[in-house]
């Protein structure tokens, strides 16, 4: 009987997978457990193993392609079996189909392709040393419906290899080229797995009405407390307490008593969640991700610090796991240490609330009736609309400014 390998979901928020590598070949024999193919979801990568003994029978899906939960992408069954006359949905096929004839910024495999068409030598073919042409089978049969000539096609599958959507994009290509003749190209790149997703969440963000609160915040007592634990914490652990860390521990205080801040919104109803779980936005050489720091309002400011520390090293090395990078009911993302002042922030779906942060600055302000040199930070919180009004966001910062510029009374 043959066996259908699904797309699975490795995390709560992973609505798609993008292949990343076959680990096996069709013809291969497979034992349940053994890794199949390595994937991308929700910003991590991951093996999926095979749900079954057998023979590799059929793989359904080409490098790069954006397959949903649940579809199917390999057959397993013994030799010989006739294998069910099944396709996997693909998004980043819905994608290309509804892409217009003519744009001034193609698609970037289009665009590859169109560049390939002008023949400019930079821009290799798809041939193999002796002059055979490299492309999997889909691919040449979809180049005979299309009647495109593969000898002028560039592949973008694993080492240039032609895969089916190059052809797609080089039947689009053909009336792109004077378009893109307009301009002078330096270079295109494809979306990594990691900037699709977050591209993905930001225009579902987007779609949903924001309201942005901005203040000041006097940071001189946090400065102070910060000093006094890293005199203890870096002894004790070798590690230091960082602003972030403080500000995440003040935002957890906070969220306890303005509960409809650690909610989301699913269709009519406010879900607003007991477990208040921190997510920290993090810059890494990929891109940005948001690891999750669950139960912060219970955990005091040193292993606040401490697991932040760990995850970041962890982020690094792309060891993060599910668990790490979802199930978060609010953001916190700062910039300061990019020396940005103030800047809007983006909701993470499904949150209700995100916090951006700026650098902290040495100025002068008036404490008393006098001018004192104070240490000042830029905080804006961005609520969705739908859930939040103004109000109640101006008294969360409110809140939150209060806690910070007193931080010495904050649960240690």
């Amino acid at each position: 009987m043959v066996t259908t390998m699904i797309m699975q979901r490795m995390s709560v928020a992973m609505e798609y997978g993008v292949i990343l590598k076959w680990l096996k070949k069709e013809g291969d024999e497979v034992r349940k457990g053994d890794a199949v193919v390595e994937i991308f979801g929700e910003k991590n990568e991951f093996e999926l193993e095979a749900p079954d003994d057998g023979i590799l029978l059929k793989i359904l899906c080409d490098v790069n392609d954006e397959i949903p939960i649940s579809e199917p992408i390999a057959f397993i069954g013994k030799e010989g079996e006739a294998i069910p006359d099944t396709r996997p949905k693909k998004l980043n096929a819905a994608t290309t189909a509804a892409t217009p004839a003519k744009i001034l910024v193609p698609s970037s495999i289009a665009a590859k392709q169109a560049l390939a068409t002008q023949t400019k030598p930079q821009y290799a073919l798809s041939r193999l040393p002796g002059g055979k042409i490299r492309a999997s089978p889909r691919a040449k049969k979809k180049a005979e419906e299309l009647g495109i000539d593969l000898s002028i096609v560039m592949g973008t599958g694993p080492d240039g290899r032609i895969v089916e959507e190059d052809l797609t994009a080089r039947k689009r290509a053909t009336t792109q080229v004077t378009v893109l003749d307009e301009r002078k190209i330096r270079m295109v790149e494809t979306l990594t797995p990691l900037r699709r997703t977050i591209a993905r969440r930001m225009t579902q963000s987007s779609q949903n009405p924001h309201i942005t609160m901005i203040t000041e915040i006097d940071m001189t007592e946090a400065a102070a407390l910060r000093e006094d634990l890293n005199k203890r914490v870096e002894k004790s652990h070798g590690i230091k307490v960082s602003f972030n860390d403080i500000i995440v521990k003040a935002v957890a205080d906070t969220l306890e008593k303005f509960p409809r801040f650690n909610a989301t919104l699913s269709g009519n109803d406010v879900i607003i969640f007991d477990d208040i779980n921190i997510g920290v936005a993090m810059a890494t050489d990929q891109g940005l991700i948001v690891v999750t720091v669950r139960h912060a309002n219970k955990k005091s400011i040193t292993e606040i610090a401490i697991e932040t520390k760990e995850k970041g090293k962890k982020a690094k090395s792309n060891e993060l796991t599910p668990e790490e990078l979802t199930g978060s009911t609010f953001t916190v993302s700062n910039l300061g240490p990019f020396q940005v002042d103030l800047f809007i922030p983006v909701i993470n779906p499904p949150e209700t609330a995100i916090l951006a942060l700026g650098q902290i600055k040495k100025k002068p302000v008036v404490v008393d009736d006098t001018i004192a040199i104070r240490s000042m930070m830029m905080a804006s919180c961005a609520v969705d609309h739908r859930v939040l009004d103004g109000a109640p966001a101006g008294l969360f910062l409110a809140a939150l400014k209060d806690t910070l510029e007193s931080p010495f009374m904050m649960k240690m």
